[in-house]
């Protein structure tokens, strides 16, 4: 009998179109992964994109884009089980099974729920509490999402550790409290992600802060975002010798850290290295170090605009794999969700047999 494959999962919220940031945090690691023995279950967390959602959001048309992305950056559906969540209504069924055991103090923990009252408590505009069920519920959900497909394995950022931790809580509080071993308990591991500073300068690259620079950009909109990065601060002595990237760049103004990081990750090492001792000898260099990264960033995106356009990488190859795949990993939710139904004492399901 052969070995059960390590199971790894991870979700992708539907943003539409990718970013750099999107790529070096989250794609780079996914096209690795997908390279090792291992069965890699990535979930298009649609239902997670409603939680803060305050009007109509075209969250399809924005998957099969974001998908399409995907498939052009070289992520390969016959490897990697990409699948919607919203395809999968086991998820939601155990949202709630789970839900039935989860205190609300336990919830209202949570880092995101906590951040989003300390900004409305200090808003003296609101009154109220206006944040949403599916906001509080939300790690519930992501429990759900990742004790369905017996994952073993959860890459995550340090923002999301806290979520994983808590989907171990709710596994072994089910496990005791019914006395069975129906939910995997998963581990968490540091992901090897990058976060790219905005184009603004700020610490983040995110869309919903209009500082990123898209894997879809024409040179020309390249040039004009890269010009666009503000570098008046003169070259200031830097307090290490090290070439070293990680050591260099977080030493660096805003505007130019960014610029430095991009050049570091899309040029080839000696072109980084000139620029970096160019920074060390001062002078007036900006405007070449600019077009320097806007020709090797449009190098990097020309491969990928062309896949994402190729006639082959169409809405019906996405829609279609997305059903071949929502196929494969159904078995295994209506596994888990079976076994906590009896578990609980409901029973199985009748109508699914």
């Amino acid at each position: 009998m052969s070995a059960r494959k390590e199971v790894i999962l991870s979700g992708i919220r539907p943003t539409g179109r990718l970013h750099y940031g999107n790529y070096f945090g989250a794609i780079h690691h996914f096209l690795r992964l997908q390279q090792s023995d291992a069965t890699c279950f990535y979930f298009i967390a649609d239902y997670h994109a409603l939680t803060t959602i305050t009007e109509k959001t075209e969250i399809y048309r924005q998957t099969l884009d974001m998908l399409r992305t995907y498939v052009a950056c070289g992520l390969d559906p016959a490897k990697s089980i990409v699948y919607r969540q919203s395809d999968l209504p086991s998820t939601a069924e155990l949202s709630l099974l789970l839900g039935m055991i989860t205190n609300i103090g336990h919830l209202e923990r949570g880092t995101t729920y906590k951040d989003k009252m300390i900004k409305i408590q200090d808003d003296p505009k609101i009154d109220g509490n206006p944040l949403s069920y599916g906001l509080l519920g939300y790690p519930v959900l992501m429990a759900a999402d990742i004790l369905i497909v017996k994952a073993d394995v959860v890459p995550v950022g340090d923002d999301q550790r806290q979520h994983v931790e808590m989907a171990c809580d709710i596994a072994e509080k089910f496990n005791h409290r019914f006395g069975c071993e129906a939910l995997h308990r998963p581990r968490a591991v540091g992901r090897d992600a990058l976060r790219l500073p905005g184009l603004d300068g700020s610490a983040k690259m995110g869309k919903s802060d209009n500082n990123t620079l898209d894997l879809l950009d024409d040179p020309k909109t390249v040039l004009t975002k890269i010009k666009g990065v503000v570098t008046s601060t003169d070259p200031l002595p830097l307090d290490t010798d090290s070439n070293d990237p990680d050591q260099v760049i977080p030493k660096l103004p805003g505007g130019l850290s960014v610029l430095y990081r991009l050049l570091n990750l899309v040029a080839p090492e000696e072109v980084y290295l000139d620029f970096l001792q160019q920074y060390r000898d001062g002078g007036k260099f900006y405007g070449n170090l600019k077009k320097a990264v806007a020709e090797h960033v449009s190098k990097f995106n020309e491969p990928i605009i062309e896949k994402f356009n190729d006639p082959a990488n169409n809405d019906d190859f996405i829609m279609d794999f997305l059903r071949e795949n929502a196929k494969k990993v159904t078995p295994v939710a209506l596994d888990t969700v079976e076994a906590c139904r009896e578990a609980m004492g409901i029973g199985r399901s009748l109508y699914r047999g």
